[in-house]
């Protein structure tokens, strides 16, 4: 196989996470780049050093490009990390004496894998801790000698630090040292002794910090302690782990219907392919891969099953949080490589040829070329109406637009959908407030928040007289804003 090629496919798919950004950033996304954007909140509890290392890569980027936006630095900061993950994770499988073939076309399964790419063209936190926790598992399984294990728990401490979620990835190499037979007191001391740096850079960041949780613990459990996250263990959360388990290979989202929709010859020629590679992988006779032992060199797949389960469990925890489950295909993916030979690579190649297929067509480039969300109306009217109160589907979204481009003291007055208080409204039409919403489109995406709330937006719909003050085209058609106003029948 030519040298150059893994570096040729992983620099390509780094420009098509770098080109090909979104234009639909989500919620958190605009948060981030208004930190960053206006100098503010640059430590936060669960991503504790995102927004800082962030702050300096703009500042560094706008010496080259004065005009830069903060969000289009944090997306391309993301890509760059993103393609380090790929030669991160093919150099770790290597190491795991993967055969060259299988360890290129085993990286390009997780980098073309839609939870990847998603926050590979995205400004979320998720990317960069991933990269330190694998250039951390690059030098756990290189010999183990003092030194190498030392950086390994240095690396994993930064990807905590990047990202509170990684501490499980390094509980898994914790585990995996204490179970090592003989046990080796030197190697655990040296692995953790550099995971001293977390909660030591916490205590700093929290002295220091203006303002913000008055215990120290409190700041270290962020949104746990102001009770905005919980454990769920609930059937729903079940469920949506199972969906966003799926979504983290493959993008499932209502926004596929009316892609077919308007672009039906190219999606039909597209489905034409995909099932064609299917019938192949499903004609192979000869087995995938099987198992080898490994025990002489030091069984890594235990390493990389705990981390992969301990992983799932959180996100299940999470409410079946997709954006916990980013790092899954990775671990996946050394476990294959620790644990199994591959006697036939034409199945794998054909699946990841499948997924790159789907996900470029149907999740990354409509993203960036198509504005699904379609909040410019209502950020243009929330910003202009200052007395105003708006009660808006994507609250949380166009209040971080706002603080994005006009800063962290510009204050308006929203009213939370999710827990609409009629008799608020009426008091605020009483007092003959004008009140804009958008909440009751029925041209929007069909997803699980519109299911579940559809039935009280209907019988809250008639307690008021709905008038379209502007409308706006999205992909799913005509959307109206509206006046509500009180009813005189």
């Amino acid at each position: 196989m030519n040298p150059w090629i893994h570096k040729i496919c992983f620099l390509f798919l780094g420009l098509v996470y770098a080109i090909f950004q979104t234009q639909n950033a989500m919620i958190d996304s605009w948060y981030y780049a208004a930190c960053v954007k206006h100098h503010q909140e640059l430590f936060n509890s669960h991503h504790l050093l995102y927004n800082f290392i962030g702050n300096y890569w703009f500042s560094l980027l706008k010496l080259v490009k004065p005009n830069i936006e903060a969000i289009f630095a944090l997306n391309l900061m993301n890509a760059f990390a993103a393609t380090a993950c790929l030669f991160l994770l093919h150099s770790c499988l290597l190491k795991l004496k993967t055969e060259k073939i299988v360890a290129l076309w085993l990286t390009l399964f997780c980098g073309v894998s839609f939870g990847f790419m998603r926050y590979a063209s995205d400004a979320e936190t998720y990317i960069l801790p991933l990269a330190f926790s694998l250039l951390s598992t690059y030098f756990f399984i290189d010999q183990q000698t003092k030194r190498v294990l030392f950086f390994a728990g240095l690396f994993a401490a930064l990807a905590i630090l990047i990202h509170q979620l990684h501490i499980w990835w390094g509980l898994a190499m914790i585990i995996y040292l204490l179970r090592e037979k003989p046990f080796k007191t030197a190697n655990l001391l040296n692995f953790c002794l550099p995971l001293l740096l977390i909660p030591v850079t916490y205590l700093l960041v929290y002295i220091t910090k203006e303002s913000g949780p008055s215990t120290f613990i409190q700041f270290i459990t962020g949104e746990y302690s102001k009770g905005n996250a919980a454990l769920d263990f609930s059937l729903k959360a079940l469920l949506l782990t199972i969906v966003n388990f799926i979504r983290t290979f493959i993008q499932l989202h209502g926004q596929i219907a009316p892609l077919f929709h308007h672009y039906q010859w190219p999606f039909t020629f597209l489905v034409c392919i995909i099932v064609f590679l299917i019938i192949a992988i499903l004609t192979q006779k000869k087995p995938w891969f099987k198992p080898i032992n490994r025990e002489s060199t030091g069984d890594y797949s235990k390493l990389f099953l705990t981390a992969f389960l301990l992983h799932l469990i959180f996100a299940y925890l999470s409410s079946g949080n997709a954006e916990f489950m980013v790092i899954l295909p990775f671990l996946m993916v050394l476990y294959f490589g620790a644990k199994y030979q591959f006697s036939n690579t034409a199945p794998l190649k054909y699946l990841t040829i499948i997924i790159l297929m789907w996900n470029i067509s149907i999740g990354i480039v409509p993203n960036a070329f198509l504005n699904t969300q379609k909040v410019t109306h209502q950020v243009e009217i929330t910003r202009n109406n200052p007395n105003a109160y708006f009660l808006w589907k994507a609250k949380p979204l166009v209040e971080n637009i706002i603080t994005y481009q006009n800063g962290f003291n510009l204050k308006r007055n929203y009213i939370n959908p999710k827990t609409l208080d009629t008799k608020l409204v009426d008091s605020l039409l009483n007092a003959n407030s004008a009140i804009y919403t958008d909440i009751y489109n029925q041209q929007q995406v069909l997803n699980r928040e519109r299911l579940l709330n559809v039935i009280e937006l209907d019988k809250t719909s008639r307690q008021w007289h709905l008038y379209p003050a502007d409308s706006f085209d999205n992909l799913y058609g005509r959307n109206y804003i509206y006046l509500i106003q009180r009813r005189t029948d």
